[in-house]
């Protein structure tokens, strides 16, 4: 099929990479010219692995270009643009711009949203521009996208015209997966759904490493490991930390809520799942005063990953950002190391490698789960283990999320 991809950020970047590799002819349309122009030289401008070697392995069957007339003749067109949300409220601007476009530039082709957008959205897009719609979410996770694209657990596809339907269902035939076909609506809402009670889950486990904080001889992560032994519960997410960040799991859990109370519900847990992320930052903060015999006033902290996971170079909506400019307002000294992230913060010194961040550091904070960081040894300094991936045995001031010291 020749198939058009609308926006090249994570998930649009690598649907087209996964369906160029399908044997598809693909158009990637991207207005942001910087961002183009890196497809363009070979070099993506975001980080995931074996992105770059795929798209470079099979750049005879991908084009970029900013002309949204290149997806005339296409079978189907994705679209992947943001949808941020805005005062807690989903923004659906790129959407109802993105569909507009591609309305005046193909004259027959299915559009297949596959952005995080609330249920009627897809029959509003249609009720705009009179295109054939159908809902077809996306369940990647950053720094694994390309396997979860090849190999999903589940195609979600979601329209009233089976024909479109039956496209859609051959495009994503190769990874055969199951294939649940429903409404517009239910498909969008299976994705709210799946992503809030992954929020919830973590929220949860999180809110049991604050009481086993409390409680001599308990460690969150042998409950964790405990729970997820069941196979009612699973292990998936039930991981202590510093909270859910990144591009989806904020936005999207603060979109539901607000779209419920639109329409006259509340999502209790859904609600008490963002507060207890948000008051994730107190906790480690108070680890980290603990740590640093009770004041960071004038402490050099140095935290070793900014990125809201690893393998990603995103720090979009990332704690550790946020947690950085509460140590400022402590007027705590910030350094940082991290291996991918894009980012420069204001007065805050970043070190080239992670020696240099703990040589330099009066106290040390392990906040995302890169590789590298997982043998530490530090014997001269407290050291906060905000990720639980260290051996509390090889420290001799440590203290870390969920575990009683």
């Amino acid at each position: 099929m020749k198939i058009g991809v609308v926006g090249l950020g994570y998930i649009g970047s690598v649907t087209a990479a996964v369906l160029a590799s399908a044997r598809n002819k693909v158009v990637g349309i991207e207005i942001d010219k910087t961002r183009l122009d890196s497809f363009k030289s070979g070099e993506p401008p975001i980080y995931e692995p074996g992105l770059k070697e795929i798209l470079s392995k099979n750049k005879k069957n991908i084009k970029f270009s900013s002309d949204f007339s290149e997806l005339d003749g296409s079978d189907v067109v994705f679209l992947t643009v943001p949808t941020p949300t805005v005062n807690g409220k989903i923004d659906l601007q790129y959407i109802f711009s993105a569909a507009e476009s591609v309305q005046k530039a193909v004259t027959d082709a299915v559009v297949v949203i596959k952005s995080t957008v609330v249920p009627g959205t897809a029959k509003e897009v249609h009720k705009r521009t009179g295109l054939t719609i159908v809902s077809n979410p996306e369940f990647t996770r950053e720094g694994t996208a390309i396997e979860d694209t090849r190999r999903p657990n589940r195609v979600i596809i979601g329209a009233t015209d089976k024909k479109a339907v039956d496209i859609v269902d051959r495009v994503w035939a190769f990874t055969k997966a199951p294939v649940i076909k429903t409404t517009n609506e239910n498909a969008e809402m299976i994705k709210y759904a799946s992503n809030a009670f992954l929020a919830t889950k973590i929220s949860f486990i999180n809110e049991i490493a604050n009481l086993c904080e409390r409680i001599p001889g308990c460690d969150v992560e042998v409950i964790a490991k405990g729970m997820g032994l069941d196979q009612r519960i699973a292990p998936y997410f039930l991981k202590a930390g510093i909270g859910f960040g990144g591009s989806c799991f904020p936005k999207d859990t603060a979109a539901l809520a607000s779209f419920a109370r639109e329409n006259g519900e509340t999502m209790s847990i859904i609600e008490s799942a963002i507060k207890v992320n948000d008051e994730r930052l107190e906790r480690v903060l108070k680890l980290l005063k603990e740590g640093a015999g009770g004041s960071l006033v004038h402490k050099k902290v140095g935290i070793l990953g900014v990125t809201f996971k690893e393998n990603t170079d995103d720090v979009r909506g990332s704690q550790i950002v946020k947690l950085i400019k509460m140590l400022r307002a402590e007027t705590a000294t910030v350094g940082f190391y991290d291996p991918k992230a894009k980012i420069e913060l204001d007065g805050v010194y970043r070190f080239p490698t992670k020696e240099r961040c703990v040589e330099d550091s009066d106290i040390v904070l392990v906040a995302t789960e890169w590789p590298e960081f997982k043998n530490l040894k530090i014997t001269n300094k407290p050291v906060v283990d905000a990720k639980r991936i260290l051996n509390p045995r090889n420290f001799k001031s440590f203290k870390a999320v969920g575990l009683y010291t």
